[in-house]
């Protein structure tokens, strides 16, 4: 009955024991987090930027990132930095790693643009408009005008319809879009096409199927109306009129 009773005591404290032990480990742990976890512990010392960039100013984004750190290598809000990198307009995409013992990796995707968009903004392939504070040194052929929030859609129907129009050895410049609804295109040749808010497909296919025959008039019209229910209007250049 002793020895139960012993060997019960035993048992008691054996717990007792190691329910301090793991609380002395999980107060250590605590402390140590806290301690890494102080912006002054293991500070960030550099920055890589990766990968090649056309247009990006990289000294800007460097600075840019640097003013967003708030903490040491453990606590560094990654997310914040990464959001630093995306306010740059010429960053698509970006993702920020740590490199022990003292930094931080940034790989960052820059924007590639395919057209300008209205005066001073560009659009890219994913059919998003951007605005950087420097444009490109040289402007693109392509422009887009027209609500933004209708970007996608218009590089949509820019794609389908440039097809169509190259099949015929012309090439489209710009694309506008107002906000009635109305489509009008602009060709390299200075043609304008207002091709009006319905059916744009079967317009533009109608006049196409008949282009050549106003080729062979030894005329260049400078504006051509689709939006009849039969036909179309041309407007002729005025130097070439007979």
């Amino acid at each position: 009955m002793k020895d139960r009773k012993a060997n019960h005591r035993s048992r008691h404290w054996r717990l007792w024991a190691l329910a301090g032990f793991m609380l002395m480990c999980g107060a250590g742990i605590y402390a140590l987090g806290v301690y890494l976890m102080n912006p002054q512990v293991l500070p960030i010392r550099s920055i890589q930027i990766k990968n090649e960039f056309r247009n990006l100013d990289k000294v800007s984004l460097q600075q840019a990132l640097l003013k967003a750190i708030d903490g040491g290598f453990f606590s560094v809000d990654l997310n914040k930095l990464r959001a630093a990198a995306l306010s740059s307009a010429w960053v698509a995409e970006a993702r920020v790693s740590r490199v022990w013992p003292d930094k931080l990796v940034v790989e960052v995707v820059e924007q590639m643009p395919i057209a300008n968009w209205g005066q001073s903004a560009l659009l890219n392939a994913k059919g998003e408009v951007f605005h950087p504070q420097r444009g490109l040194k040289k402007p693109l052929p392509l422009r887009f005008n027209g609500d933004e929030s209708k970007a996608g859609l218009m590089l949509d129907f820019f794609v389908v319809e440039q097809k169509a129009f190259r099949r015929s050895g012309m090439s489209i410049r710009e694309v506008d879009l107002d906000k009635r609804g109305e489509w009008r295109l602009q060709l390299v040749d200075g043609t304008t096409i207002v091709v009006g808010k319905e059916q744009m497909d079967r317009r533009i296919q109608r006049l196409l199927n008949v282009y050549s025959a106003l080729e062979q008039t030894g005329q260049k019209p400078l504006r051509i109306d689709l939006r009849y229910e039969q036909g179309f209007a041309v407007s002729w250049r005025s130097e070439e009129k007979g």
